[in-house]
């Protein structure tokens, strides 16, 4: 493994990891399999981080910042409301993502898309927006959303035992994955 692409080629590190967990091809096409039952599992995902979200305050307080269109709403973390129009707006990105991961094209575009979502949340360079969430959130909240995907995944029936513990097991790399995307951006090596 040459270790500086890892730290320079997205492509590269990738596969790295995705190969080192025993992400495959066989578990992108299990997590395109659960599109039609995750579908109707997005909407009560999303409730549920935002929920999530809302009961810390070191979580809520990013709401608060000037982020993709949205100005501060100052300092009162109380003024930003479950309802209001950026987190509406960030339960649409988060929907998208959800759908995105089990219908896109797993190519170069849909990596780059993976890493864009790492990168978005740190203060980066070439990055516009002022918002930085600390790894330590990043990694609950991964950690939090995987637990509501796999254990709303576990409850479904429509599915043979087998296949479930396939699916469930292709979501729970893909975390791992994401994660490291994450991870990228505040770990310096």
């Amino acid at each position: 493994i040459d270790r500086t692409r890892l730290y320079t080629d997205l492509q590269y590190r990738y596969d790295y990891v995705a190969g080192f967990i025993g992400f495959t091809k066989e578990d992108q096409e299990f997590l395109h399999k659960s599109a039609s039952v995750v579908a109707g599992l997005v909407p009560t995902i999303v409730d549920a981080v935002y929920d999530k979200l809302f009961m810390y305050d070191i979580t809520w307080k990013h709401f608060s910042e000037d982020q993709e269109g949205f100005h501060a709403q100052g300092p009162n973390v109380g003024r930003v409301e479950i309802g209001s129009e950026v987190i509406t707006f960030r339960k649409t990105m988060l929907t998208k993502y959800l759908k995105k991961l089990v219908s896109a094209e797993w190519n170069i575009a849909y990596l780059k898309y993976l890493d864009w979502v790492g990168h978005i949340h740190t203060t980066t360079p070439l990055k516009t927006s002022t918002i930085n969430v600390e790894y330590i959130h990043i990694n609950a909240l991964m950690g939090y959303v995987s637990a509501v995907v796999i254990d709303a995944l576990q409850g479904v029936e429509e599915w043979d035992s087998e296949t479930r513990q396939k699916i469930v097991s292709a979501y729970n790399k893909f975390f791992w994955v994401q994660n490291d995307l994450f991870a990228r951006y505040y770990v310096k090596e």
